[in-house]
């Protein structure tokens, strides 16, 4: 881990986690969330594994993007999408 990640740690970034400590901390914080009984803590844990859920997409997609550089192009219809089959 360098600098620059225990700085983006510190600043409470995700992306210097690897892809198992990132569904570790998010089990745990989701069984914080599920015990809580306080409904501020509970928001609050919430919020937090929606932050931990945006990037867990995040690299999920990137990962895809990465597996398929060229997507391939959308089928369309001889006349248009709007126009229906029975010419």
């Amino acid at each position: 881990m360098g600098i620059f990640d225990s700085i983006a740690r510190g600043l409470g970034s995700l992306r210097p986690l690897s892809d198992a400590e990132l569904e570790d901390d998010r089990e745990a914080l989701r069984q914080s969330y599920v015990a809580s009984g306080d409904l501020d803590e509970a928001s609050r844990l919430y919020d937090e594994l929606h932050r931990y859920d945006e990037e867990m997409t995040r690299r999920a997609n990137e990962a895809y993007a990465r597996e398929h550089p060229n997507p391939p192009e959308p089928r369309r219809r001889e006349h248009g999408w709007y126009l229906p089959n029975d010419d």
